[in-house]
């Protein structure tokens, strides 16, 4: 895992839109996201500019991660 953060916010728009599409994606306070590594390879292919920044520490689910809400219809 991960963490980035974009570069724009055009840039967090579409790579946020990509990065669901090819894996999980959790979300931190501060515009921080936890991906795959291998999910950056999308980034980079569509030139979606990002940089990396270190994990917090403390990962506490409970508190810290947020999954991408779903709706059952």
């Amino acid at each position: 895992m991960v963490a980035i953060r974009f570069k724009t916010d055009e840039g967090a728009d579409d790579g946020f839109m990509l990065l669901i599409e090819h894996g999980t994606i959790r979300s931190l306070p501060g515009e921080i996201y936890v991906c795959q590594e291998s999910a950056l390879k999308v980034l980079e292919a569509h030139n979606i500019p990002f940089e990396k920044v270190p994990l917090p520490l403390d990962l506490d689910e409970a508190h810290s991660l947020r999954d991408i809400p779903t709706t059952a219809l």
